[in-house]
């Protein structure tokens, strides 16, 4: 799998990024940036925590998707990092081994949600569409376009 996939592989370099996925899982994270990427974001995956770190700077995600149990970092590290290093995405956590995290985690930590294993496509999209709509009330930087998401700021 390319690990960025995009609406139109022309238009967006490699550090346009709607959504990175950081999951170790290869089917799940193809699963989940196929789903996303239909939808006409652009998305890329990594598979660690150190990597995700390394390149968040870099390519200044709008939404992460982090799974909580990665190889070489716990979920909730790697979203405490991705916030200094990047304190304008926005992310969700996920995990197939834990029921979730208490709401002061969440809080603390910046993320928007947690979602259990396996995320269902439609569900995840559901999420995601409901952080564009908290970061145009908060002021982050928008996720492009919102026509592709049906959302409408009248």
């Amino acid at each position: 799998m390319n690990n960025l996939m995009t609406r139109d592989d022309l238009t967006h370099p490699e550090t346009d990024c709607d959504v990175l996925i950081v999951e170790d899982d290869p089917a799940q994270a193809e699963e989940l940036a196929y789903s996303l990427s239909r939808a006409g974001l652009a998305v890329q995956v990594l598979h660690c925590g150190s990597e995700a770190l390394h390149r968040v700077s870099e390519i200044r995600p709008r939404i992460a998707l982090l799974d909580y149990n990665l190889p070489d970092l716990d979920g909730v590290t790697v979203a405490e990092r991705i916030r200094r290093l990047s304190p304008e995405t926005a992310m969700l956590m996920m995990s197939g081994r834990i029921d979730g995290l208490p709401e002061p985690t969440l809080r603390r930590v910046g993320l928007y949600s947690f979602m259990n294993k396996p995320v269902h496509p439609g569900r995840l999209l559901s999420s995601v569409r409901r952080m564009v709509k908290a970061a145009a009330k908060t002021g982050l930087p928008a996720v492009r376009p919102y026509k592709w998401l049906g959302i409408s700021f009248d």
